[in-house]
């Protein structure tokens, strides 16, 4: 098992690192086809409650949010939101369906599609694959301090009924670890504040970790172990994707507030 996790580690790296470098169409057809994997997921553990959300639908929007977000220009998150939004209510009183299948499927487009599109505006905002780099290292670098310091010290359980063998040692630790990569990161490769930095690590590495614990109790509130079997030792995607579904829009409205007023940082 741990064999498996590290070559699929290995793999999954390498097909980010491809996809964030080249840029431009091959990361829109990543993110893109990691969103109709991570929608896919969702829906099969909804349909194990009784819930059938409108799946084709949710992709076509998915694809239209990705389209639209890669030009990244204002206001364009939130009309493309507002377009889904109608999508699926005129889809809700034109089949008549239950409204639970409504709400399940734009709370799950929302959760997905809406904030891994911002992997997209990330990767447009003027230093290419740096900034998108910069919210999986969030991601990565929290995962792996958590995990470190929760096996040697965590004593406390941090939502022992959602995820019962997270701590907050481990939370506190990754935390921690994620403030002192992305300082060392933006030593080497970034010019931000120093200010800014710690502040936009520390608000990104706690909201990712609820992120985690967001996407836990979906799965067990299902009743799956893991939202999928696409990555050996893994899971599925949405079990690699969790943490981003926060980061991703948070980090880059922190560097819209910083480009905006950074004459304060």
């Amino acid at each position: 098992m741990f064999i498996e996790r590290v070559i699929s580690s290995l793999g999954i790296v390498l097909v980010l690192g491809a996809g964030m470098f080249l840029g431009g169409w091959v990361w829109l057809l990543l993110v893109t086809l990691v969103m109709m994997g991570a929608l896919k997921e969702y829906a099969d553990m909804l349909m194990t409650k009784g819930y059938k959300v409108p799946l084709p639908l949710m992709i076509i929007l998915a694809i239209l949010m990705v389209g639209m977000q890669s030009y990244n220009i204002g206001i364009i998150s939130e009309l493309a939101l507002l377009i889904a939004f109608i999508s699926m209510i005129v889809w809700l009183v034109t089949t008549q369906d239950v409204f639970a299948n409504f709400a399940f499927g734009f709370i799950g487009y929302m959760m997905i599609v809406w904030t891994l599109s911002f992997l997209l505006c990330l990767e447009t905002m003027g230093e290419g694959w740096r900034l998108t780099l910069l919210a999986f290292l969030i991601v990565w670098s929290t995962d792996a301090g958590a995990y470190c310091v929760g096996i040697l010290f965590g004593r406390h359980k941090m939502a022992p009924v959602i995820s019962p063998k997270k701590s907050w040692e481990g939370a506190i630790g990754g935390v921690l670890c994620c403030l002192l990569a992305v300082s060392i990161y933006n030593e080497l490769v970034l010019d931000y504040t120093w200010r800014f930095v710690l502040a936009a690590a520390l608000i990104c590495s706690f909201f990712g970790q609820i992120g985690d614990l967001l996407e836990s109790w979906l799965k067990r509130w299902a009743g799956f172990k893991d939202s999928g079997h696409l990555i050996p030792g893994h899971g599925g995607l949405m079990d690699r994707f969790d943490s981003l579904m926060l980061v991703a829009p948070l980090l880059y409205y922190l560097l819209i507030i910083y480009h905006s007023i950074s004459i304060y940082f």
